[in-house]
């Protein structure tokens, strides 16, 4: 029988690239998905996907929903916490093992907490050596009020509800789903510098971050929710792969910023929209004017390494390198402002 999927975000820039991922891997799934609201296009692309009409309010639709599915693909808004205790009631009310899969992001392990800025960190996280720490992040970190819930569930539930936690870095490349296709990182970094009339970067331009494409994502994601369909099958659980040892961090590659903000000066140079290529310097409070997510996307460190998947999946990064496509996710963004919210911060933007 047919494993059946439950998906949210699935207009979203991560949910519709999971999805297209999941649907052609595995044409014969019964992927059903929470929708605001159904568009034509939509039917059109995934016409062997069930489709239910709610939000992420719509407690009640989410949990009946998630109590008639075997996989649960939390793809949408990851800080909505009432949806996270919607899905966990509905999986609750069923007596055969589940598998939740909840989309997170490494703002959790940034040092914008730190108060310094433009510097490198040294500190790395792995989903493997630092598990125990990532489980018992602080209160404030962004994400960690629905992590949390993810892994009171798999410590109180666990036997009977599997949890994995998706922890990907600051995404780029196109991509595949039914609306969204820009990442949020690249389309925020565009009209940053329209608005300060220049690339730029924050103090010595020297801080780090773990980047990965979009296709890496979703050649991930498909490992997991394999291994769900595999467990579901068997009946073998396999420990390092769900519970207390299901986060999995996603990053294929760093880059220093300074070497972001020249790359794209150059590259906006070339489109007419800033009248030169070098970067400059910015103050925090230049920086900070630009948004409350400013200071953490140009100015802090967050550096993670995608251990879990390679160890138990043999899952190897292949997609082009960051600098290979940063000028066509200019010119995406240039061409059509679209902007997924969702990709970094869960809230709803265009993504349903």
């Amino acid at each position: 029988m047919a494993p059946r999927i439950l998906i949210t975000g699935s207009t979203g820039y991560i949910g519709g690239s999971v999805l297209a991922a999941v649907t052609k891997a595995h044409p014969e799934y019964a992927v059903t998905a929470i929708l605001r609201r159904v568009s034509q296009n939509y039917v059109d692309a995934y016409p062997r996907v069930k489709t239910i009409v709610g939000d992420y309010d719509s407690a009640d639709t989410l949990a009946d929903a998630a109590s008639q599915s075997d996989i649960v693909i939390h793809a949408g808004d990851s800080d909505h916490k009432g949806a996270m205790q919607a899905l966990l009631t509905g999986l609750g009310r069923r007596t055969a093992p589940t598998f939740l899969i909840h989309l997170s992001g490494t703002a959790c392990i940034s040092d914008v907490y730190s108060g310094v800025f433009g510097v490198p960190s040294p500190r790395v996280w792995s989903d493997v050596d630092d598990i125990e720490e990532i489980a018992k992040l602080p209160e404030d970190r962004i994400h960690r009020h629905v992590d949390k819930l993810v892994f009171e569930a798999a410590a109180t539930h666990g036997t009977h509800i599997h949890t994995a936690i998706m922890c990907p870095p600051d995404i780029y490349g196109r991509g595949h789903g039914p609306g969204i296709t820009q990442s949020f990182m690249v389309p925020f970094f565009y009209d940053a510098i329209l608005a300060h009339k220049s690339a730029f970067y924050v103090a010595k331009g020297e801080n780090v971050r773990s980047l990965v494409h979009i296709e890496d994502v979703m050649s991930l994601y498909v490992h997991v929710v394999e291994e769900a369909v595999k467990a579901l099958d068997t009946g073998n659980v396999r420990d390092e792969c769900w519970g207390k040892n299901g986060f999995y961090f996603n990053s294929s590659s760093e880059v220093v910023w300074k070497d972001v903000a020249v790359a794209t000066g150059k590259i906006m140079v070339s489109l007419g929209l800033i009248d030169s290529p070098e970067p400059k310097e910015s103050s925090l409070e230049e920086v900070r004017s630009g948004g409350g997510l400013s200071l953490y996307m140009f100015g802090s460190n967050s550096r993670s390494r995608a251990h879990r998947g390679r160890d138990v999946f043999g899952w190897k990064p292949a997609a082009p390198g960051f600098f290979e496509v940063i000028e066509a996710d200019l010119l995406d963004h240039h061409n059509d402002k679209q902007r997924d919210t969702v990709a970094i911060m869960g809230t709803l933007g265009r993504s349903e």
